[in-house]
């Protein structure tokens, strides 16, 4: 799996994203909106929330734990909680805990909410290869975007289904994907093995980001900021696989921080690129451990001027 050194990834161009600030008028987000994505994990109970007309995702993979799927939430000018969700969302800037959908749908405006329910808890669990299935969180907003480059755009139109625009939150803004290809979408729900694989290493990419964020001190100014990171992040565990037969996840994680804190190329420093080639059993993050602080500025030195 992965990308040789030196070939750039597979990127999904067809995606366009927009990216404007959440402080713009939020009657006017909400309006170009017709469902709203709820995460029901991460719900915190609050008075208005009682009698929300929420239709859960229900998978028969996840029946036995209904509060963990997701919702939709039909939104419109008539709905008596909407007044209770633009104060929520004014209020979530500065607290993060309170209620903030995961994403925001534009559809048709005669989309039935039960047909759109049923379409997105049908993607919840899509076929990896021929014989096996899988649950992909892709409602989620630090998935999303990952989602977007790694699953092909026929593939994706098809998660799309009778949505046009998947707009999600990142801090202080609001990240539109448009559909890709809607007249080349799939007629079926298959993910490769490649793919999955590389589905499965978003969590950890999303905690090697977590680690970067807690050694700048403050949130991501941006999200593209954010996404530029990410993606050096996937660069360089697919580079660890590829090139150095990196396989656990930990050490795949390890390595991508490396490359945020040292430098995309800090592993062409020749005692980092021997080490990466001698491997101890105990793997790349025991050994980077050996690193000393003199060969990690000579490695980020090279890596800047590379």
């Amino acid at each position: 799996m992965g990308s040789p050194e030196g070939v750039p990834l597979p990127t999904n161009q067809e995606v366009a994203v927009e990216c404007f600030r959440q402080m713009a008028d939020y009657p006017e987000l909400l309006q170009a909106h017709q469902f709203a994505l709820i995460d029901q994990a991460a719900l915190i109970p609050q008075d208005w929330h009682e009698g929300l007309p929420l239709l859960p995702l229900e998978t028969t993979a996840l029946k036995a734990s209904p509060g963990t799927l997701p919702a939709l939430l039909p939104l419109g000018p008539d709905m008596p909680y909407m007044g209770s969700l633009l104060q929520n969302l004014e209020l979530a800037e500065d607290d993060p805990s309170l209620l903030t959908p995961c994403a925001l749908l534009a559809t048709a405006p005669d989309t039935e909410p039960e047909s759109l329910q049923r379409h997105l808890a049908e993607c919840l669990v899509p076929y990896v290869g021929i014989h096996s299935r899988a649950y992909l969180r892709y409602f989620d907003p630090t998935v999303f975007p990952r989602l977007a480059r790694i699953i092909p755009p026929n593939r994706l139109s098809f998660l799309y289904g009778p949505v046009y625009t998947w707009t999600i939150p990142f801090q202080k803004e609001w990240i539109r994907f448009h559909e890709p290809n809607p007249e080349r979408r799939s007629s079926v729900w298959v993910l490769s093995a490649e793919q999955w694989e590389q589905i499965e290493l978003i969590r950890f990419i999303n905690r090697a980001l977590e680690q970067y964020e807690s050694y700048l001190g403050h949130p991501w100014n941006s999200f593209k900021e954010y996404d530029k990171a990410a993606e050096t992040a996937e660069r360089a565990m697919l580079l660890a696989q590829s090139l150095y037969g990196i396989k656990e996840k930990e050490d795949l994680q390890a390595f991508a921080e490396d490359s945020l804190f040292h430098g995309e190329h800090f592993h062409r420093h020749p005692y980092i690129e021997n080490l990466l080639k001698n491997l101890p059993p105990e793997g790349y993050g025991a050994a980077s451990a050996e690193i000393t602080e003199t060969i990690w500025a000579e490695a980020e030195k090279l890596a800047r001027n590379y």
